[in-house]
């Protein structure tokens, strides 16, 4: 849908009105022949009904196209009614114009219907030609220049519109709006802006999708530049400018879309049906977008064994730092092929991240006549105030997500990290709280005495839950990060959990810059952009490593320890062959706990021996026998296995990519706690 077919009878009418300037009140004839009003002529028809002192009647109002010379625009009634002055008596007289009961034709077969249309607050000296092209994405193009006097303000107010759109295949869609209102709204050289911005009861109906809106809102929204009301799929990105775009708030309300889709195979068809309750951004300016939330969103799809189900109660992120996300945008844009569309913007109200990419796409591929002249990559902390620890986002948050197809139901509690800053603003804390997802696997399979994992019913009827949490620590005085606790868990089977110490960060964060931060992804894009063929060779594991690690330059790694735990879950599973194994004896129904516990144990030594029989062989390394020997000991007993690493001295980073002795320089040794006793 082209918004600015909401305006386009103001934009056609509109080339009637001069800029006039009155010392005095003028009379409500006096503003008629302003306006070219005042009587017929080659671009308006009408019939004048009254005029009086405040107020002025036009019926049957025709307008024409000034190029075309056709009748595009015609409205049952234009009322122009003068305000009433409250302000200085130097100040002029303001209006409101009217149109009521209109209609505007585009293309072949399509018109809108308009019930009622207004335009506040306008002087005898507002541009309404200025106001056109904005609003019908005239010849004035993002960062123009317009002429001088091209000055509009005023309140825009459309209500009950409807329309019928074809596109190239002659797929007819119908559009309704309840109400579109733009106050406040302002066009001057510097860029436009507008108090509120309000969209009330949208809907969009064709063939395979329906689309209902409640409301879509923004206030104190202000863009730098000339950029116009146009198809929110034909906006090219390079039309928005994260660093010239800021807003107070943006509310969408009341989503609900049902798409037809079609399978390519059999063509069989079916409905996704999704409905979201509310989205919202807020404080957007060159620096951050405070928040950006979304709540009471669910999906549906398919029918039967092929039915799809997601939900989601609230998603949130805070502080979101715009300038750092644009310049990732920025990095990631000089990788794309130069021969590449450039991206649409049609998420440049409703996603950040994509809108940041998608701007300094354009910025990268843009072509013009003057020379191309590189721009240094901004470095880190140019971009991120928060020091090493700061990822870009404030803090994320999310709630009872989770979807179900085929009878397998996986849902994540939630999610909910935490920022911890010094009264320097540098961030010394970030934490993650426990986030625990549940994969529950449909009842009926695990009854199916042929199913793969009806032998497992019985460690997995309650479902599989994995824990994750993590939390990092940052001492500016030593330079010091410290990653404690990154820990998964498999509750009520195995968790592992690693610390890690590394300091350096402070010279990283000083020099490093957002080009070199990806980087490493350039070779691999630049890998899987050539043309497939015998030459081609399988990606090196060990280049991409060093390619990472060798961004950290100066970045020291000091000590660390990998922990694995049993939590159960290895005599759960030995549990599950012990009773395959061996079943009670003939006429028993069950085993005692000492038959139970001595079977166990028999099946862990049998997983261990194949372990300690490589640990024997002559060809493997003294770590290598540590390594099998401390996991065939943990099979075993259980307990606590732990990698730990301790450098005689600390290793920079890019050299951990290099394995020539590698687990002599880390100190890596091996060691096995045992499980504590009840």
């Amino acid at each position: 849908m082209k918004l600015k077919y909401l305006l386009a009878a103001t934009a056609l009418c509109s080339v009637m009105i001069a800029p006039a300037y009155a010392q005095t009140a003028p009379t409500m004839r006096d503003v008629l022949k302003t306006w070219q009003l005042d009587k017929p002529n080659a671009n308006a028809q009408f019939a004048t009904k009254s005029v009086s002192e405040d107020r002025a009647v036009l019926e049957n109002v025709v307008f024409k196209n000034p190029t075309t010379k056709k009748s595009d625009v015609s409205f049952g009634q234009m009322i122009i009614q003068r305000l009433p002055q409250t302000d200085a008596a130097s100040d002029q007289a303001k209006f409101t114009v009217s149109f009521l009961n209109g209609t505007v034709s585009q293309k072949a077969g399509e018109e809108i219907a308009v019930g009622k249309m207004e335009l506040r607050g306008l002087t005898t000296s507002t541009n309404l030609s200025s106001f056109a092209n904005w609003a019908n994405g005239g010849t004035l193009g993002v960062g123009a220049a317009p002429a001088t006097g091209t000055n509009f303000d005023g309140d825009i107010y459309v209500s009950n519109m409807s329309t019928k759109t074809k596109d190239a295949t002659g797929k007819i869609a119908d559009v309704k709006v309840g109400d579109f209102n733009v106050l406040g709204l302002g066009l001057s050289e510097a860029g436009w802006s507008a108090k509120t911005i309000e969209m009330v009861n949208l809907a969009v109906v064709d063939s395979e999708v329906a689309i209902k809106l409640g409301k879509i809102s923004a206030t104190d929204f202000k863009s730098d530049g000339w950029q116009s009301f146009q198809n929110a799929a034909a906006v090219e990105s390079g039309d928005f400018d994260l660093k010239k775009l800021s807003l107070s708030n943006m509310l969408i309300e009341g989503v609900s879309m049902d798409i037809l889709t079609r399978a390519e195979k059999d063509k069989s068809a079916e409905t996704l049906k999704f409905v979201m309750d509310r989205m919202e951004l807020a404080n957007w300016t060159d620096k951050k977008i405070v928040k950006f939330a979304m709540s009471g969103m669910k999906a549906t799809s398919g029918e039967g064994d092929k039915r799809f189900d997601m939900s989601l109660e609230s998603f949130a992120l805070d502080d979101i730092n715009v300038a750092y996300f644009s310049a990732l945008g920025g990095a990631f844009a000089k990788l794309m092929p130069k021969d590449d569309a450039k991206p649409s913007g049609r998420s440049a109200l409703l996603g950040f991240a994509e809108l940041a990419s998608g701007t300094a796409a354009a910025a990268a591929t843009a072509t013009t006549k003057a020379p191309e002249v590189a721009t240094p990559s901004p470095k880190l902390k140019d971009l991120l105030p928060g020091g090493p620890l700061d990822s870009g986002i404030g803090a994320i948050s999310m709630s009872k997500f989770g979807f179900e197809v085929q009878g397998f139901n996986f849902t994540i509690d939630r999610v909910a990290t935490s920022l911890t800053r010094n009264a320097d603003g540098i961030i010394t804390g970030s934490r993650m709280l426990p986030t625990t997802m549940k994969l529950t696997i449909p009842e009926a399979l695990l009854n199916q005495p042929d199913s793969p994992v009806a032998m497992f019913a019985p460690l997995v009827a309650d479902g599989i839950e994995l824990a994750i949490r993590f939390e990092a620590t940052y001492e500016p005085a030593t330079d010091l990060v410290k990653f404690n606790d990154l820990n998964y868990t498999l509750n009520g089977w195995a968790g592992f959990n690693l610390d890690m110490s590394m300091d350096g960060f402070a010279k990283f964060y000083r020099e490093q810059t957002v080009d070199a931060l990806v980087a490493p992804i350039a070779a691999d894009l630049k890998k899987a952009s050539e043309p497939k063929g015998k030459g081609n060779k399988k990606p090196d594991d060990m280049e991409q490593l060093k390619r990472t690690l060798a961004i950290y330059q100066g970045v020291r790694f000091l000590n660390g320890a990998l922990e694995l735990r049993d939590q159960g879950g290895i005599a759960k599973a030995a549990g599950v062959f012990a009773s395959m194994m061996a079943p009670p004896a003939k006429g028993a129904t069950s085993r005692s706990a000492e038959q139970d516990a001595q079977a166990m144990a028999q099946i862990r030594q049998s997983w261990a021996q194949p372990l300690r029989d490589q640990a024997a062989q002559k060809n493997k390394s003294l770590f290598e026998r540590q390594f099998l020997i401390s996991l065939a000991r943990w099979i075993e007993v259980g307990g606590v296995m732990a990698a730990v690493m301790q450098p005689p001295a600390p290793i920079d980073v890019p050299t951990l990519a290099d394995p020539k002795d590698l687990p002599t320089r880390v100190g890596l040794t091996f060691t096995n706690q045992p499980a504590a006793k009840n």
